[in-house]
Formats: structure tokens, sequence, C-alpha cells
């Protein structure tokens, strides 16, 4: 059970001595008889009271409730400037096609996820079915210019090796007859004449078959020259129809299946993400025709995003890159994000004479909001740079504060399982912490967090609905 203990100041102990009659009300057995109390409810605030608010370890243990000491500590001055949250512009892909043709079925929509490669939709283009014929047709010839070549190399061997065997033939008829009249010749049984002529003849053939070996050579040389040539060309046209399928946005995967059944030859047109995100807009319907570079999709890679803040030329000196930066969105209130700032532009707006001043932000759940991605583009706060610091006497999570309209205060634990109200006055610094400049000293312990069931039995026990003794 929660109680509100309030211990009486002497002014009440003494007054509570007088007769009944003139301090009618003051006990709280006046209070019982009249019937206008609860066994145990809280008296009505008097002056001079202090309010200790009791738990039990059960309820002390269920709240959640976290106690930390006061402290001094280092604190940062702050310099807060306004800014909204901007997508990451180094994340935003705008999805065009390069050619132009008829949108045949459309596959993602607003707000849908993306991944990288994942298909978005398929356009049907005559222009694409138009080059791939090309390529194919060039890839055909080049195979046909191949295969001339190698034939006409088998075909040249084929003659030389023949004439080879032909011209060895005949030296060889020659080298038997020069070797029969030489040996008559040694006989003397032959005259010297038959031997010359032998000789000159062998001779002869010898020379017939280094002139008809290399006017083939020759010949083969000069056709097989022209084979080349005119693969090479073939090879070229190739490279270029190759090269202006790329451009249309052909893959390597897409460029090695081609062939007759590849449904590019009809002009499937398939528009792929080329990075993972969010669609955050879509201009493509099924049966529109749409030119070649006109924008279908825009997807934002949302995983980190921009705060971008704006900066009076007054507050310029205060700014600079690498700066540690807490971020406070709107919509998220009590959640503080960390970053630094990481450019500032280098224009000032006309208008506003502010400087823009960038804070690039990790877009990861948050305990308030577990929605995917909760950092969305448009959402207004405000950031804090950390400036000059300084010793602060006190300081305190700024979580630990408790706010009404009479101002803020904090619960000091003062047992255990009890707290007292203790109203402070505090100093924004940098970051999540507070200075304590008055009402508070170093060394006190005070409730961080679990604040709330405080807050709420301290009121419960201003209306009358607590314990006291």
């Amino acid at each position: 059970m929660i109680r509100l203990h309030k211990q009486p100041s002497r002014l009440l102990l003494a007054s509570c001595a007088l007769p009944l009659a003139l301090l009618q009300g003051c006990t709280p057995e006046h209070s019982e008889k009249d019937g206008h109390a609860e066994p145990d409810a809280p008296y009505a605030e008097h002056a001079g009271e202090e309010e200790h608010i009791e738990l039990t370890e059960q309820q002390f243990r269920s709240a959640g409730i976290e106690v930390s000491e006061a402290q001094p500590g280092r604190v940062f001055e702050a310099l807060t400037l306004p800014g909204t949250v901007a997508p990451n512009a180094d994340a935003v892909l705008h999805v065009t096609p390069r050619v132009s043709g008829q949108v045949r079925t459309v596959l993602k929509h607003l707000g849908e996820p993306v991944l990288d490669g994942e298909l978005l939709c398929v356009i049907d283009s005559v222009e694409l079915g138009d080059a791939v014929a090309e390529h194919l047709r060039h890839q055909e010839t080049v195979k046909a210019a191949e295969e001339t070549l190698e034939r006409g190399r088998e075909l040249y061997a084929g003659r030389l090796e023949a004439l080879v065997a032909v011209m060895d033939g005949g030296i060889a008829i020659q080298e038997r007859i020069y070797e029969r009249e030489k040996e008559l010749q040694e006989k003397a049984v032959s005259t010297l004449r038959p031997l010359l002529e032998a000789d000159k003849a062998l001779q002869l053939a010898r020379l017939e078959k280094n002139k008809q070996l290399t006017e083939l050579a020759a010949e083969r040389d000069t056709r097989l020259l022209e084979f080349e040539l005119d693969l090479r060309v073939k090879r070229i046209n190739l490279v270029a129809a190759t090269n202006q399928l790329r451009t249309l946005g052909l893959g390597p995967a897409e460029l090695e299946d081609l062939g007759e059944e590849s449904p590019l030859l009809s002009g499937e047109y398939r528009v792929h993400a080329s990075g993972s995100g969010v669609v955050v807009s879509r201009h493509a319907s099924a049966g529109e025709f749409v030119e070649a570079g006109s924008k279908l999709f825009i997807v934002e890679n949302l995983s980190s995003v921009w705060f971008v803040a704006s900066a009076f030329e007054e507050q310029l000196r205060s700014v600079r890159s690498g700066q540690t930066a807490f971020v406070h969105l709107d919509a998220f209130p009590g959640s503080t994000l960390n970053g630094t700032v990481s450019f500032l532009d280098y224009h000032v707006d006309p208008t506003s004479r502010s400087v823009g001043v960038r804070i690039t932000l990790d877009n990861e759940q948050l305990d308030s909001w577990p929605e995917d991605l909760p950092l969305r583009p448009g959402m207004f706060g405000r950031v804090q740079l950390e400036t000059t610091s300084r010793q602060a006497r006190v300081v305190l999570p700024e979580q630990a504060l408790v706010h009404d309209d009479a101002g803020d205060y904090v619960f000091v634990q003062v047992e255990p399982f009890a707290f007292e109200r203790r109203d402070v006055s505090v100093e924004h610094v940098a970051g999540d912490r507070v200075e304590i400049t008055s009402g508070l000293e170093a060394g006190e312990r005070v409730a961080v967090s679990g604040t709330f069931l405080l807050k709420s039995a301290e009121r419960q026990g201003e209306l009358g609905g607590g314990h006291s003794h």
C-alpha cells in the first residue's frame, strides 16, 4: 500500500493542545467522528509539513524505480537550433527506364520495401527487341567468320601437305637418276654428260619445290589475312551491339543467356532496383507508354536520415563539423538521438539568412514507437549542439525531472522505500542531463525512473485518497 506520510510541524502540535472548541477538526479523532475522512486518509496540506511517499518493497520493485546519486559533473553549454528530418540524399534512387515502351506489369507500389536487384516493373519495348536482334545477328556473323577462318587454315594446311608430298616425290626420282648416273660414271660405263644433266634436273626439282611452297604460302597468308580482317570487323560490330545492350541496362548474366528463346528478343524489358529502400513515389501504371529516362519510381534508403537544422549568421561561430549533437523530435518527446554535425551548407539562404546544418542519424527502432524506420522525413524538432564546457555543482539525468504548473521538482529518497518531493531550479544543458542550480545537494539520491507512480501517489495524497501517519 502506498502511504503519503506527513510529519506535523511544531506549530501544528502546539495548536492541538489548545481547547477542543478552538481547534475543532485539528485531530484525526474529530475527523472520524464527523465521518469526513477514511481511516489512514492524509491530512490536508498545512504550512510547514514535509510529505513522505512510502511504498512497499513490492510496489518499489514493480514500478521499476531506479535511484541515482546526484553528483557534480562537467556539462556543455548548448546551442539549440530548429530543424526537420530529411531523407539521406546520397541514398535516394531515381528509377528510370533506358528504353521507351509500354508498361506490362507493376510489381512494387507506394510504401513497399525494396531489395537491391528486386524487380519493380516490366516494359514491352520494340527498341529493346531490335537491339537484341541486332546483337544476335552480329553474334552469328562472328561465329561464321571464325568458322571460315578456321576452315581456310585447314584447307591451306592440306594443300601445303599435298604439295610437299608431290614435290618430294619428284625430287626423290631425280635423286635416284642422279645416283645411277654417278655410279655409271664411276664405273666408266657412261659419259659425263648424262651425270651433269641428272644433277641439273635434281637441282631444278628442289628449286621448283621451294617456288611452289612459297607461292602457296603467300596465297594462304593473303587469304587468311582477309578472313581475319573480316572477323575483326564483325567482332567490333558485336562489341558495339553488346555495349548498346549494356547501355540499355542488361547485365552480364542476361547477356550470357541471350538466344532465340530469350524473352529479351521479344522486347521484354525488366526494371530492377539498383539499391534497397522504400518506394516513396511511383509514376508507372500498367498499359502506360513511357519514354526512356522518365521517372518511374523513387526509392529512398531510410536506414539513415539527415536532420537539417538552420543556424543564423550570428550563430555560425558556435557551429563546426564534427560537433556533438543531440536531436529531439516533437514526435518522440523524451527521446534523445545522438549524432554529429556532418556538413555545413556553403550558401546562406537569402530569405531566412540561415545556413543548413546537417546531422546524420541512424534510423533505428525507438522504445516509444517500435515501428521500422521511425524517423520519417518531414518530422520537426530541434538539435542541441555542444559548445563550451564548464563544471556544474549538481548534475542529474533529465528524466529525473518532474514538471507541473508550479515548476520543476524531483523525488529524493529519504528511506529505502520512501521519497519526498523537492522543488528544484534547473539549467538545461546539452545532452540528456540537466544542471540543478538550487534545491538539491550533491550526494542525495534521486529517483530517475518510475517517477510517474510517485507523482500519482503524491497527487492521490493531495486529493485525500492516500494514507498518512
